[in-house]
C-alpha cells in the first residue's frame, strides 16, 4: 500500500466518506420490523452497493486498488453493525455517522495492519 501522505489522506477520507454514506442509508432503511438477522444481510449487501460509486470516483484519485479492500470492508461492517442496531432500536442518523465513521477507521488499520502482516514488515507474535 502506498505510504505517502497525499495517498494515507485520501485513504482515511474514502473510508470515513464510505462508512458514513452506508451506516446512514441502513440507519433509514432498517427499523424494529425488520428480524436482526435479515436486516444484517441486507445491511451488509446494501452496505457494499453505496460503496461501489465511492470506491469509484475514490479510485480515480488515490488508487483503485489501495481504496477498494478498506471501502468495501468498512461498506460491509458499516451495514451490518447499523442495520442490525436498527432493526433492534430506532438509530439516530447522527449517531449512524458516528458508527459508521469509527468503522470505517477501524476496517482501514485492519487493512494496513493485515498488509503489513502478509508483506513480512511486522512479525507476528508467536509463544
Amino acid at each position: 500500500m502506498e505510504t505517502r501522505p497525499y495517498f494515507l489522506i485520501g485513504d482515511v477520507v474514502s473510508s470515513i466518506l464510505a462508512g458514513v454514506v452506508a451506516s446512514v442509508a441502513c440507519a433509514a432503511v432498517f427499523d424494529s420490523s425488520w428480524h436482526p438477522m435479515t436486516a444484517m444481510v441486507l445491511g451488509m449487501i446494501l452496505g457494499m452497493l453505496i460503496c461501489l460509486p465511492i470506491q469509484t470516483v475514490c479510485g480515480v484519485f488515490f488508487g483503485a486498488f489501495e481504496v477498494m479492500m478498506p471501502t468495501m470492508l468498512t461498506g460491509m461492517l458499516a451495514g451490518m453493525v447499523v442495520s442490525m442496531a436498527a432493526a433492534v432500536q430506532a438509530v439516530p442518523w447522527q449517531h449512524a455517522a458516528v458508527q459508521g465513521a469509527v468503522i470505517g477507521l477501524v476496517a482501514l488499520a485492519f487493512t494496513y495492519l493485515a498488509n503489513a502482516i502478509l508483506r513480512g514488515e511486522v512479525r507476528r507474535w508467536t509463544n
